[in-house]
């Protein structure tokens, strides 16, 4: 069971790779009652990358591919503050969490207490003869700190493994699409520096000797340490708060391009990748999948490794495709979709909750218990995956081309959709809710409230595109306006978050561009649409999410408030300096420093 943290006494070996959170984490989890893996009680207290980083929902989704379960034991290494070390104990695992750094390490055991997890401080040589073989070794943004002598570390690394023994490396991708899009270097904080070799005048004293690797150099040090047997994964928008895995084989289906663009999306995280493209970043990952560059070109790994096909295969399922993680939603609504190869030339998706086996006060048999919004259950039952492009992707085909009659028979095509489903009916006070007013109004089934674009596949099928997921149902059903306002806000937002260039002015926001999609809409949306949907989405994300209306209606009036030109606005202050810094990053002399601290800015 977790206890005191056993190593070396004192502080003169720590391995200094804090990130100023420390004091933060040790006093949030110290009053913390559910320390669970995506526990809401630690997600509550996110403000800033630092703790994005050790309390997002997030953070696991880069453990489901491996299959971790009762029975293993596992050896965390670089082990932070036991987000891995506490889902591996979870699942059923013994695990032996290493960390080199001492108020880490501390943070560690508290989030891991009660639990089979042993925190050691100190480094994998500090392990004793004791601790025996491991099942899994978890090398997760570690690597990268290894020094000049990367493969003596994971010579170290499998010296620990048990003979069918599988060792998982997390990293990022020397030559991934963020860095040759100009985001900042994860660790040197400034972009290019990885492209070209990490030049010694870009490093400081502390990060010298740091490395990432692409994928030729890495394999290459993973076959030397006798890890023949390989598995290569593409987390994105990266490993460390990932919303898509993919396998390397999916992108061999003949519709890799489509595929990966719907399970990716945009596939930079803008939220904290610094940096200045203002293209088309979903159009750029489009064109390299289709180039054969899919792996190669991913923001970041996620590798398996073995020393022979079995041991592979027996922790981790190859007719998997993909894994498919919701979004930032409260534990009980977080699910994994997974994507199978059927084996007869088509595809299964399945759902599952991310975490069914957490305790804490907000347990996951209790989802959907808010009243008019209910999330279905998941059991895992496997689906067809419906072959062929997404509404959204041919709405943002035709806005990348100019097409505005495109578009508007893609609306079309969704509103004739929405009209075939949709009654005529009196609403009355005691069944209205937030998607669905009082009133006389035209109503949609409660699971059409997901009826968005994006939620249409298979759009140049022999028939109409098939509606694929409707896991959340209101109750009494939807109203078809906020229904549609909603689908003509997600698209306006998915497109100037990718950077899709449209046929209307580069500073046109969010809002104003819906306010556009509405017009071509055949459907009255009513007046004053968007303060009607926000009033309404707020309320929904509250139940979804957890947090206060305020807060979200004031992040989506922030969200519809980005054009192409200002792609991210704050909530307050501090998002207008962003802007108004970034702008004039190319004034001469001044240009540069204030480009530095732009980017410092967009850390907070």
């Amino acid at each position: 069971m977790s206890g005191p943290v056993s190593g070396p006494d004192g502080t003169a070996d720590d391995r200094r790779w804090r990130d100023g959170s420390e004091d933060r984490l040790l006093e949030v989890l110290a009053g913390a009652t559910d320390r669970s893996t995506a526990s809401d009680e630690l997600a509550g207290h996110v403000v800033d990358w630092p703790t994005r980083y050790h309390f997002d929902r997030a953070r696991t989704n880069l453990l489901h591919p491996l299959g971790l379960g009762p029975g293993l034991r596992v050896l965390d290494v670089g082990a932070g503050s036991g987000v891995a070390a506490r889902a591996a104990a979870e699942r059923g695992a013994s695990v032996v969490a290493v960390e080199g750094d001492a108020r880490r390490a501390e943070a560690a055991a508290l989030r891991c207490a009660a639990l089979d997890v042993e925190v050691v401080h100190g480094t994998v040589a500090d392990l004793g003869e004791a601790h025996g073989d491991f099942d899994v070794v978890l090398c997760i943004g570690v690597l990268e700190y290894a020094g000049h002598d990367p493969a003596a570390f994971l010579d170290g690394l499998v010296d620990r493994l048990a003979p069918h023994g599988t060792l998982a490396v997390a990293i990022e991708n020397r030559f991934g699409l963020a860095y040759w899009l100009g985001v900042d270097e994860d660790h040197l904080a400034r972009p290019w520096v990885g492209l070209e070799g990490y030049p010694a005048q870009a490093a400081t004293p502390t990060t010298a000797t740091v490395r990432t690797h692409g994928r030729r150099d890495l394999a290459a040090l993973l076959d030397g340490a006798g890890l023949v047997s390989q598995r290569w994964l593409t987390p994105w928008p990266d490993y460390k708060l990932p919303t898509a895995i993919l396998a390397e084989a999916i992108h061999d289906q003949p519709d890799a391009v489509d595929l990966v663009d719907q399970l990716v999306g945009p596939p930079l995280d803008r939220s904290r990748m610094g940096g200045g493209f203002d293209g088309d970043e979903r159009a750029v990952l489009r064109g390299a999948v289709d180039g054969g560059l899919g792996v190669e070109m991913a923001n970041s790994f996620l590798v398996l490794a073995a020393r022979d096909d079995g041991s592979m295969d027996a922790r981790c399922d190859r007719e998997v495709l993909a894994w498919r993680f919701t979004g930032d939603r409260r534990r009980a609504h977080l699910r994994v979709r997974t994507v199978r190869d059927d084996g007869a030339g088509g595809r299964t998706i399945d759902r599952r909750p991310t975490h069914p086996g957490n305790t804490g006060p907000d347990r996951p048999e209790n989802a959907g218990a808010d009243g008019w919004l209910r999330i279905r259950p998941a059991d895992g039952t496997p689906e067809p995956y419906v072959p062929g492009p997404t509404l959204e992707q041919v709405a943002l085909q035709c806005l990348r081309d100019g097409d505005r009659r495109g578009l508007a028979e893609v609306l079309g095509l969704w509103a004739a959709i929405a009209e075939a489903a949709a009654e005529e009916r009196d609403v009355s006070a005691a069944d209205a809710h937030p998607y669905l007013p009082a009133g006389r109004r035209r109503v949609l089934p409660g699971d059409h409230l997901d009826l968005g674009l994006d939620n249409l596949a298979g759009a140049h099928g022999d028939g109409p595109p098939t509606f694929v997921d409707d896991e959340w149902e209101a109750v009494g059903g939807v109203d078809l306006q906020l229904v549609a306002i909603r689908a003509c806000w997600k698209l306006a937002s998915v497109a100037v978050h990718s950077g899709t260039r449209h046929p209307w002015p580069a500073t046109t926001s969010v809002d104003d561009l819906a306010v556009a999609f509405c017009d071509l809409l055949p459907v009255d949306v009513g007046p004053d649409p968007l303060d009607r949907l926000l009033l309404a989405e707020a309320e929904l994300r509250s139940v979804a999410l957890g947090g206060d209306v305020a807060t979200h209606v004031a992040q989506l009036r922030a969200a519809g408030r980005r054009s192409l030109r200002q792609r991210t606005v704050g909530t307050g202050p501090a998002g207008g300096l962003r802007g108004r810094l970034g702008r004039l990053r190319h004034l001469p002399v001044v240009g540069p420093p204030l480009a530095g601290l732009a980017r410092l800015l967009r850390r907070f």
